[in-house]
C-alpha cells in the first residue's frame, strides 16, 4: 500500500480539485468535484480506471497519508466546522476567514501559520478530550 499526499484546491468556479502529489511511472491522479470530498472520491475512481487499463502490477494500492488544503477546501472537506467559530478559536477576524473560505481573498503566510496552529490545537484538544466524553 502506497501512502500518498494529496492537495485540495478550490477553483474560481467554487468547484474543487484533488491532486495526488506522488509520482507514478505511467500516470498521474487528479480528481474533480463540487465538494472537496467528491474530488477525493474522483481520485479513487481514476485510480480504479488506471488499474483496469494498466493492470494491478503498474498501479499500486494507495491510501491517503497526508492531506493539504487551501482554506476553502478545508471547510468544504469538514463542513461541520463553523467558519465563524473556528475563526474566533484561531484568533482571526471571522470576516477575513469567511473571505478566505469563499476564495475572495487569500491568507498571508502569517495567517496561514495562525490557521495551521489553530487546526493543530483543535486536534490536540479533541484527542485529549476524546476519552473524557460521549453521548449517552
Amino acid at each position: 500500500m502506497k501512502q500518498v499526499t494529496v492537495t485540495f484546491e478550490m477553483q474560481n468556479d467554487r468547484s474543487f480539485s484533488c491532486i495526488v502529489e506522488d509520482k507514478f511511472e505511467k500516470f498521474g491522479l487528479i480528481g474533480y468535484g463540487s465538494t472537496a470530498r467528491e474530488a477525493e472520491k474522483d481520485v479513487f475512481t481514476g485510480h480504479g480506471e488506471m488499474r483496469e487499463q494498466l493492470g494491478d502490477a503498474d498501479v499500486p494500492d494507495i491510501q491517503i497519508g497526508y492531506r493539504k488544503f487551501d482554506v476553502g477546501s478545508f471547510f468544504s472537506y469538514y463542513p461541520f466546522f463553523n467558519v465563524t467559530q473556528f475563526a474566533n478559536f484561531a484568533g482571526i477576524n471571522a470576516a477575513q476567514v469567511r473571505q478566505y473560505a469563499s476564495g475572495i481573498r487569500q491568507p498571508t503566510a502569517q495567517k496561514k501559520e495562525q490557521l495551521n496552529a489553530a487546526i493543530h490545537k483543535l486536534i490536540e484538544t479533541l484527542s485529549s478530550d476524546s476519552r473524557a466524553f460521549c453521548i449517552d
